[in-house]
């Protein structure tokens, strides 16, 4: 038992040992790892460079799957808010849709209007039930049912009928009538249901109303000739139950949307049930189914007031001396009329004005002879909300949404729109009859500040809006006219299908005036004249009077701040077209900006046939479908063809202005200057007088006795188009004409700014001569074109003084500049400065005008800053252009008259430095021109040049390393050729620094010394004329000199480097190195590398500190090694050498333990 044990003490002891020798020998390998670890991880890190790419990858995918799980979660939780919005939305109606899109369109039950005055009437008075007619009769009349007060409410409680007269009389019967959903019908060929008079008040209300439902429709996509017709004028439409009574309405509405300088229009249509109702239902009725007359008061706040199928009324509501129609909500609608106003009439008829109020509700589907769903005759119509919609004439006539005549119209909101004057009169060229959305005559005052007038059609003239006094043009004064007063709103995707004026048509004996503000812009946009006989006028037509001495009762058109772009037509002037009867005034002041539009271009029958043999139909309304389309001549207004067979007006543009006219003018029918709104040159050139082409500078301008086409080469996204666009308040874009005037048309008198005489300075023709000197010889230089330049500046003030020269700074003295110019080769200098339009009045007849040189940036020369002043004496020769009305008091005209000047003498002073000399009259020469020069001088203007120098260096450098022994004196070579003949060279510092860097300098220790001259040697980059900031890149080569016969223990680097370097004129007399390169072109055993993989590398002796030094760098060694294996083979090296080293610790700690007990071996 104890021989076991020792035997097992023993096991257990030479354990112990064995452990505590792989313990050392694993000390020893930690020891040894903690060493090699680093460099190895390195290693790997360097061997892998793509595996952090890799993890990114692996973390993105990581991150997009917890995403996408997310993702799951969301899209789940959306889907279901989805749903049930869909669910929400799924009724349709006015309401609902009305939350979510405040801009449309609201109907008839507008709760504000509506409901809540409805409830307030139920709080306060008490309700009477009404079962029948009688009932009806007998309650209402029932003074004792009302409060003391007067005010009573009553409410039906069944459809009933009432043939009676109900007659509500004094200011003490304020009745309140609640339709609850059932109808009252009314069987009468001539008597009202309801008279309300003598101050007395019925309001009209329907509790049972529902809302209404709306589809989105369609957008309007129609463009230049292509029209659907079905498209506009959409008729409203009255459904009927089994007893013809009605029961539903459908209307549209084309809703408008202004985005930048132009519109989008879509059509919405509209679904009301009709319940509650006031409904007649007589046939050949000519009853006021609601009479309101001596100053009584009818309001609708809902409910419809209708009649039944295939029936008639005089009017729905009628209301006459000093009565008052307002109405908030409901509708009054399907009514055919046997008079005007089958809708809703109001009249001055046996008394005072009376009025409508239309705050909302809807007016829609009526038809009568004028104003299909409004008549106002010498009243007042106020349009701050609400809807017109879908109403016509019956025939040829006038207002077919809105007709009135005399009185006072206001549109601040609302909608007029898809209303119809549904025929032509049969007689081309005559237009008196349209006005589909809004017609007015007999000194009517219209003012349209806000709403939307839209997609009315007319199947003669005016589609949007129509205002004339064509009947009091025998009057031989233009007090109490007509007037049209637009400050904001839209007039949109309106049709004029046989006559002239689609957006707007402005008549005889009527001034209107266009002129919105910053808040609340004009935009007459998409709007169609398709008349292939007339002239045409898409946005809007002016009419005049041909007629001899009563060319006075001409439409007056003043527009303000407009910006006409984007519109076309099928002949001339896409933007503006004016025709033979018209007057035209394009100013500067609160003026205009034409360009941009479209029209026809150079077409012409070459063979001489006459143009559009397939001419006009009247009978089917078609043909005139060639290129360009013109008039058909009626009123003998057939000048069109006479632009149409001149050259010069069509190869030079028309495209933006176009007049023609009959020949033999005396005086001038229109004036036009080359500054469009914004301040910008309108850049216009086309041709006049179907003569001459022409360009208008932007000082200069043109007045036209016959015929004229203007193109603009302005853009939209130019700086002058910008500017025009934040100037304007009125936009006049997207409108077509089949014939002419795509924007506007007109042959009446058409003012784009502010009326006021016009003076014409004369054109001046001045000719200047030009002398360089070289300031250190006094010789004349040479001069190049457009060296230097020159101005010419125009006194136009009393406050304004002469321009001058302080030092180098100079002031123009508030004088207006007029003209510049550059002299040619030859020195010479010549100005035209084109007729002059200004808007004062020249001083007794007097213009001076300054002639300078202006100064360039040559830092080498010395500009003359002599002033030369040129007193031009003058004639005016004043034309009549045409009367306005003055402007505060249209019903007075003020003369405007054209100032022609023409020049009687020139004489010019000198002013130099302090002194001043008096040059006398200069005389003009055989082209026209004046000479400013003085006699005693060789050139008007003479500048004295120094030439300019710039000189700089560049020190080349390169590092020379020694590895593995001491440093020698080695050589190191720099030249400008690859050959390295005459090469520079610079030797090492023996037993020096290991790592030297070395600078090649010349014998005097300076670098590479560059004058202008050598960097202005071609090839260079040039700089200015006068070798400012010109550049030339150098090329250069340095490499290491092959000593190895002298070193023969040294491996010697033979790379060759190449240097670029570019140096550049600094313009300030000094030339620097701005761009260096160096790329290795032959590897360190002299191997020549191939071009496609040689690398520049920036160059940078250290004087970059932001950047590490980067220069070329040759190697030496002194001592061949053994070849590695990367990496991977020192980690094995180090690897199987530390595992020797453990291997023996262990032995020899056994050994050891051994050796103290004797050399006995231990078990």
């Amino acid at each position: 038992m104890k021989a076991n044990s020792d035997k097992s003490k023993q096991s257990k002891k030479a354990t112990r040992r064995v452990l505590a020798g792989v313990l050392c020998g694993a000390s020893v390998l930690s020891l040894v790892l903690s060493l090699v670890m680093p460099p190895i991880s390195q290693a790997i890190a360097n061997d892998a460079q793509a595996a952090p790419t890799e993890e990114t990858v692996m973390g993105g995918g990581s991150s997009s799957e917890s995403t996408d799980v997310e993702n799951t979660t969301n899209g789940d939780a959306e889907n279901q808010n989805s749903d049930d919005a869909e669910d929400d939305a799924s009724e349709d109606t006015v309401d609902a849709d009305s939350a979510a899109d405040g801009a449309e369109a609201k109907g008839a039950d507008d709760g504000a209007n509506g409901e809540g005055a409805i409830s307030l009437a139920a709080e306060n008075e008490p309700t009477h039930e009404i079962s029948s007619g009688t009932d009806l009769k007998s309650k209402l009349l029932n003074k004792d049912l009302r409060d003391g007060n007067g005010a009573a409410t009553f409410k039906l409680t069944a459809d009933i009928e009432c043939d009676d007269e109900i007659r509500l009389e004094g200011a003490n019967t304020k009745i309140t009538l609640d339709l609850n959903g059932f109808k009252i019908k009314h069987d009468s060929s001539a008597s009202p249901l309801f008279d309300v008079a003598d101050y007395a008040t019925l309001t009209v209300m329907d509790s049972g109303k529902v809302p209404e439902k709306v589809a989105d429709g369609q957008q309007l996509q129609d463009k230049d000739e292509h029209l659907t017709p079905e498209n506009y004028g959409k008729t409203a439409i009255m459904s009927y139950d089994g007893n013809e009574v009605p029961e539903d309405l459908t209307y549209y509405v084309t809703e408008s949307a202004a985005s930048g300088v132009g519109t989008t229009e879509k059509i919405k249509e509209y679904k009301a049930t009709i319940k509650g109702a006031i409904v007649g239902v007589t046939k050949n009725s000519k009853m006021r189914l609601i009479n309101v007359y001596q100053h009584g008061t009818f309001n609708l706040e809902s409910g419809a007031i209708t009649q039944k199928k295939d029936c008639n009324v005089g009017n729905l509501i009628y209301a006459e001396n000093g009565s008052a129609v307002n109405m908030s909500g409901g509708y009054v609608c399907g009514a055919s009329g046997s008079g005007d106003g089958a809708g809703i009439m109001v009249s001055n008829e046996k008394g005072d004005v009376s009025t409508l109020k239309l705050t909302g509700g809807v007016i829609a589907g009526n038809s009568a002879n004028r104003g299909g769903g409004v008549y106002a005759r010498y009243s007042e119509v106020a349009i701050t909300n609400g809807i017109i919609s879908g109403n016509s004439t019956l025939g040829a006539g006038l207002g077919g949404g809105i007709m009135a005549e005399g009185g006072i119209v206001t549109v601040s909101d609302g909608y007029i729109t898809n209303n119809r004057m549904a025929k032509f009169c049969g007689h081309d060229g005559w237009g008196d009859h349209g006005g589909a959305g809004l017609a007015a005559n007999n000194g009517a005052h219209v003012t349209i500040s806000g709403g939307q007038i839209t997609g009315n059609y007319s199947e003669e003239a005016g589609g949007g809006v129509y205002v004339t006094d064509v009947d009091r043009n025998e009057e031989s004064s233009r007090s109490g006219m007509a007037w049209l007063n637009i400050t904001g709103g839209i007039i949109a995707s309106n049709v004029s299908n046989r006559s002239e004026g689609a957006g707007i048509r402005v008549g005889q004996m009527v001034d209107a005036m266009i002129n919105g503000t910053t808040s609340s812009k004009v935009y007459i946009t998409n709007n169609h004249c398709m008349s292939r006989f007339d002239w045409g006028g898409g946005g809007i037509f002016v009419q005049g009077n041909s007629n001899a001495g009563k060319e006075y009762t001409a439409g007056r058109l003043f527009v303000y701040n407009s910006y006409i772009s984007s519109n076309t037509a099928g002949g001339y002037g896409g933007g503006v077209a004016v025709c033979p009867t018209g007057k035209t005034l394009v100013t500067n002041t609160d003026g205009t900006a034409i360009f941009g539009n479209i029209s026809a271009g150079v077409e012409h029958n070459a063979a001489g046939d006459e143009h559009n043999a397939n001419g006009y139909d009247p009978a089917t309304n078609s043909g005139n479908e060639g290129k360009p389309h013109l008039s058909s001549g009626g009123s003998e207004k057939n000048q069109d063809q006479d632009a149409y067979n001149s050259e010069k007006f069509r190869e030079n543009g028309h495209a933006d202005f176009f007049l023609a006219a009959k020949d033999g003018h005396k005086e001038p029918l229109a004036a036009i200057i080359g500054k469009m709104l914004g301040g910008g040159d309108a850049k216009y050139s086309g041709s006049k007088e179907l003569k001459e082409a022409i360009k208008i500078p932007a000082d200069g301008g043109v007045q036209i006795y016959r015929s004229i086409g203007l193109t603009s080469d302005v853009h939209v996204g130019d700086a002058e188009a910008n500017n025009a666009q934040a100037a304007a308040t009125t936009f006049i874009t997207g409108n077509y004409s089949w014939d002419h005037g795509g924007g506007i048309m007109s042959n009446g008198d058409l003012y784009l700014g502010v009326p006021a005489d016009t003076y014409v300075y004369p054109s001046l023709k001045l000719k200047a001569s030009k002398a360089l000197k070289n300031k250190q010889t006094e010789k004349e230089e040479m001069l190049t074109k457009d060296q230097f330049s020159f101005a010419v500046y125009r006194k136009d003030s009393d406050t304004a003084t002469a321009p001058s020269w302080k030092n180098d700074s100079f002031s123009d003295g508030d004088c207006t500049l007029v003209g510049s110019a550059k002299n040619d080769a030859e020195g010479n200098i010549t100005f035209d400065l084109g007729e002059q339009f200004v808007d004062k009045t020249v001083v007794a007849n007097k213009i001076t005008y300054y002639l300078v040189e202006q100064t360039g940036g040559d830092s080498d020369i010395e500009y003359d800053h002599t002033v030369y002043e040129i007193e031009v004496q003058l004639t005016d020769n004043e034309t009549l252009l045409m009367n306005v009305p003055k402007k505060d008091d249209s019903s007075q005209n003020v003369p405007l008259y054209v100032h022609n000047y023409t020049i009687t003498s020139v004489s010019a002073t000198r002013r130099s430095g302090g002194s001043t000399k008096a040059l006398g009259i200069m005389e003009r020469d055989g082209e026209g021109y004046y000479s400013i020069i003085d006699s005693n001088a060789e050139k008007t203007f003479t500048n004295k040049y120094t030439p300019y120098t710039s000189s700089g260096s560049w020190t080349p450098k390169a590092t020379k390393v020694v590895k593995g022994g001491e440093m020698k004196e080695f050589t190191l070579e720099f030249a400008n050729n690859p050959d390295f003949n005459n090469a520079q060279t610079v030797k090492t510092w023996v037993d020096g620094d290991k790592s030297q860097t070395l600078s090649f300098l010349n014998a005097s220790g300076e670098g590479i010394k560059y004058s202008l001259s050598d960097i202005t040697k071609n090839p260079f980059t040039a700089g200015d004329p006068t070798g400012r900031g010109a550049s030339k890149t150098f090329t250069y080569y340095v490499c290491e000199k092959n000593e190895s016969s002298i070193f023969s223990h040294y491996k010697f680097d033979q790379s060759v480097y190449k240097l670029d370097v570019t140096m550049t004129d600094q313009k300030d007399g000094t030339i620097a190195a701005t761009n260096v390169t160096y790329t290795q072109t032959k590897d360190a055993d002299g191997n020549p590398i191939d071009e496609a993989v040689q690398t520049p590398v920036k160059y940078n002796d250290g004087s970059d500190t932001s950047k590490p030094t980067s220069i070329p760098t040759f190697i030496n060694t002194y001592s061949t090694s053994l070849p590695l294996s990367g990496m991977s083979g020192v980690t094995l090296t180090y690897l199987a050498g530390a595992a020797m080293l453990c291997v023996a610790a262990a032995w020899m700690h056994v050994r050891r333990k051994a050796s103290a007990k004797g050399g006995e071996r231990r078990e």
